[in-house]
């Protein structure tokens, strides 16, 4: 797990507190598998603020998530419900298998190409 995280958010010290959030989100998600915005954002103790109407997470929230969104072991989707959009997040562990299988063979591939 810490290499994943390392992975994802760096070595820097001053990144120990995103690292938390991220290990907390991934096991909050495995757990219920998906979770509305604002319910995994004050579930990881991540505050909110109103803009234009409506409430959303602070900018903290996506320096957690969009690291995770990018090795696809969680995804998003938003869907409509009456006027109002809800973003949903959801746990994949199958599109995170997929991608770093790929990742491996692209990085061999190139490695074996360089000899």
């Amino acid at each position: 797990m810490e290499t994943l995280l390392k992975y994802c958010y760096g070595n820097h010290p001053k990144s120990k507190k995103i690292k938390e959030l991220g290990k907390k989100c991934l096991f909050l998600l495995a757990e219920k598998g998906e979770m509305e915005l604002l319910e995994l954002a004050k579930a990881l103790g991540i505050k909110t603020e109103r803009w234009k109407g409506y409430e959303k997470p602070v900018k903290t929230f996506y320096h957690v998530v969009n690291p995770l969104k990018e090795i696809q072991i969680i995804d998003s989707v938003k869907r409509k419900e009456g006027r109002k959009f809800k973003t949903i997040y959801y746990f994949t562990p199958e599109k995170f298998e997929a991608n770093m299988r790929a990742f491996v063979r692209n990085t061999l591939e190139f490695l074996k190409e360089r000899k």
